[in-house]
């Protein structure tokens, strides 16, 4: 079949037979019950990752711009070595994950899925200036193992289901807030403790809840699939502060509460329609 193509399609056509047959292997092909839960995850999965190394970004940028050094001195000093790893990682995972949500997850997927593992393999040694050494990476492998693990045909059904605006609407709204935030233009508000973007992709949940009628459960499952890079993003933002733990483990417990109440009134809305 790839007989006088290119070396990087043989090796894209055998990496896509290879997870193929892996998905098949494990029970999460296109036909198996997990598939609808990965089919769902599948984009927040992406908007997730993305919001989390967006979020790095701007970090590291606010930080860039506050310092008194030369900003050639700051580059030359960052970009080499794991932080200049974690740093161009994080831009790879960026765009990876918007050019998948745009439908083109060919080329979108797996150059996501190679920022996160690099991502990974370079918060390691890097020290806790991006995440815990434990926590993040695991956040990171398990985020790529949901894109990845999601069958193809899913990728595009999730994709064309119109779940892909509401994913973009995730990153916007969990990066775009915290811009403001570190920029002083909400003066009552200095630090969200990493709960706001939680918040945006819990409100994801309950808002895909309405719209299915369902009980809740498909669209929370399919959230907490895709949360893990945001949720190690607020464990290194809350570290050894107890009162936004216990704020962040209400937040969660309420959207469980919540999104059965919301799925019913979806019913209610329809039938009288």
């Amino acid at each position: 079949m790839t007989a006088g193509e290119p070396l990087g399609s043989r090796l894209r056509e055998g990496a896509a037979l290879a997870a193929h047959a892996l998905r098949i292997r494990m029970g999460v092909g296109s036909d198996a019950p997990v598939a609808r839960v990965l089919a769902l995850a599948y984009p927040f999965a992406l908007a997730a990752s993305a919001a989390a190394c967006g979020l790095h970004l701007l970090r590291w940028y606010i930080a860039l711009v506050s310092s008194p050094a030369p900003v050639g001195v700051q580059l030359r000093a960052e970009l080499s070595g794991a932080w200049g790893v974690l740093l161009v990682s994080s831009l790879i995972v960026c765009v990876g994950a918007v050019s998948a949500l745009a439908g083109r997850w060919r080329g979108g997927v797996p150059c996501t899925v190679a920022g996160l593992f690099s991502f990974a393999v370079a918060a390691v040694v890097s020290g806790p200036a991006f995440g815990d050494p434990v926590v993040t990476p695991a956040a990171m492998g398990l985020a790529a193992a949901v894109v990845l693990a999601c069958p193809p045909d899913r990728r595009l059904e999730s994709v064309s289901a119109g779940r892909a605006g509401t994913a973009g609407a995730v990153i916007a709204l969990a990066v775009v807030p915290r811009a403001a935030v570190d920029a002083h233009a909400v003066p009552w508000v200095s630090t969200d403790y990493g709960c706001w973007p939680l918040l945006v992709l819990a409100a994801a949940g309950v808002a895909l809840t309405w719209r299915s009628g369902s009980r809740g459960g498909l669209e929370l499952g399919a959230m907490l699939l895709a949360s893990p890079p945001l949720l190690a993003h607020a464990s290194t933002v809350v570290r050894g502060d107890a009162t936004a733990v216990a704020f962040l483990a209400a937040l969660l417990s309420a959207t469980a509460a919540i999104a059965p109440l919301v799925g019913r009134l979806g019913r209610t809305g329809r039938t009288l329609r």
